[in-house]
């Protein structure tokens, strides 16, 4: 006789009703051998590593399964889903979130959980938890704690992309244009030629970028405002494989959406292959928690309206969450 053998999904864990049960796919793990700080996960639809103590890089390694595509740049530059600069009006704290010492931990539900201590230079508790909610979406949930009153806080939360992977923003159409929202491609020209390219949600996001805040050394940045975002989602996408990372945030978490331009062959601004968020945008007074969330999503052949549908659900879900 051949016994039958049901499979329950419950929570994205794969359990055996009978003989046994497998490992859940949707979880960052922590594998023998392994360099102190890097953790793995492979979810069948993406696998890679991420670097998340002491000094946290982010994810350096991601490769979508399928195509065999490598999507994060690896190298000498931080991996997706990196912190870098935090700022308030007129100040920024240090120059990179992502040199600060960090600790980690693997959460009872597969979830990665990042935390930097408050210091001197940047009197801020930071925690960053990253959690798999599908085999091809990973969700990053930030919460800030500073020690002093940060008006107008900002968390530029970067990621880079492997060479080759071209920008596109999802932005409103011009004042005397018509027309709906699409996702416009990041090309060079003349006027932007040599600044990076600032997507934001409204004017009080224009204030806020050019506060000073960006003007501090070391690193020093040169935007070029371009359109309004319809909503903060943007994506790199890569001809040949069609594999698209989209990232995307509610629009109350996330005021601006930032990427050099492309450009073949790439400057000093293209070859970076980045993009940016720019989470909070908001007051939060000393000893006050505040939360904000954003989501990375990695798939083949995505059509544009596809990602806008994904990117409705996503807010439907965050309504109906009861941390929201």
């Amino acid at each position: 006789m051949h016994k039958k053998l049901t499979w329950i999904v419950v929570s994205f864990w794969w359990v055996a009703a009978a003989g046994g049960a497998e490992p859940n796919r949707l979880a960052f793990t922590k594998a023998s051998g392994d360099e102190e700080g890097l953790f793995r996960f492979e979810t069948g639809v993406m696998r890679g590593r991420i670097r998340a103590m002491g000094q946290s890089k982010g994810i350096i390694e991601l490769v979508h399964q399928e195509s065999a595509t490598e999507v994060a740049q690896g190298g000498q530059l931080p991996g997706l889903f990196s912190f870098y600069r935090i700022f308030s009006t007129d100040t920024r704290y240090g120059d990179a979130a992502r040199d600060w010492p960090s600790t980690a931990k693997l959460l009872p539900d597969g979830a990665l959980q990042i935390a930097w201590p408050p210091a001197a230079e940047h009197p801020l508790e930071l925690t960053a938890t990253y959690r798999f909610s599908a085999p091809d979406t990973l969700d990053l949930e930030t919460t800030v704690r500073p020690q002093k009153d940060m008006p107008q806080l900002e968390v530029f939360v970067s990621s880079y992309f492997r060479p080759g992977f071209q920008a596109l923003v999802y932005v409103k159409p011009n004042r005397f244009s018509s027309g709906a929202p699409e996702f416009v491609a990041a090309d060079v020209n003349p006027l932007v030629e040599g600044t990076y390219l600032m997507f934001p949600r409204d004017r009080e996001a224009v204030r806020r970028i050019f506060d000073r805040r960006w003007e501090f050394p070391p690193s020093p940045v040169q935007w070029s405002i371009t359109r309004w975002l319809a909503a903060p989602m943007a994506m790199r996408w890569d001809p040949t494989s069609q594999v698209a990372a989209v990232l995307m945030a509610p629009p109350h978490d996330c005021f601006a959406v930032a990427t050099p331009y492309n450009k073949t062959p790439p400057d000093g601004v293209a070859g970076h292959y980045s993009l940016y968020l720019s989470l909070f945008g908001r007051d939060v007074g000393a000893g006050q928690s505040d939360r904000a969330v954003c989501r990375l999503i990695v798939a083949k052949g995505l059509s544009s309206s596809q990602i806008v549908q994904r990117y409705e659900a996503y807010l439907a879900s965050l309504k109906s969450s009861p941390t929201r």
